[in-house]
């Protein structure tokens, strides 16, 4: 076979890590049902093996916008968690600041596990279990019945 001088393409594409995210076989209404916020950060923090690149996507599309534009969960965290933890996004009168991003929050509790997910750090169980704890506090009960305060 004689050489035609093409040269296959094997360059590199800014997105090409979209092609290995968790989420693209889910139903996409899973990640915008307040409902089932749980189970979405699940899909992203346990399963998807590009959740780093999708947080840094995220941090730069949406550096400096308020919680208004914010939707949905992506890389783990809700639009108004990634408002929160953007020190840039323009803040109303009576909404808190950013949550700080280095402080005593022990592992095992939800300011600790948005420092990790924020940070794109590997969470712990403990830390994941703070979230399953807050989530599980948080459903809405049967008349009657109470859950404990998530901590």
């Amino acid at each position: 076979m004689a050489y035609t001088g093409s040269i296959p393409d094997t360059a590199a594409r800014p997105r090409d890590w979209m092609l290995r995210m968790a989420c693209r076989n889910e139903d996409p209404d899973l990640f915008f049902d307040s409902s089932r916020e749980h189970e979405a950060r699940l899909v992203c923090v346990t399963r998807c093996p590009v959740r780093a690149q999708c947080l840094a996507a995220v941090k730069a599309a949406e550096h400096g916008d308020h919680h208004d534009y914010r939707d949905g969960v992506v890389a783990g965290l809700n639009g108004h968690e990634r408002w929160r933890l953007d020190a840039d996004a323009p803040v109303r009168w009576g909404e808190p600041r950013h949550l700080p991003l280095s402080g005593p929050e022990p592992c095992g509790t939800y300011p600790a596990m948005l420092r990790h997910l924020w940070r794109g750090e590997p969470m712990d169980g403990v830390c994941w279990s703070g979230e399953v704890r807050r989530d599980y506090a948080n459903r809405r009960w049967p008349k009657g019945r109470k859950a404990k305060p998530a901590p």
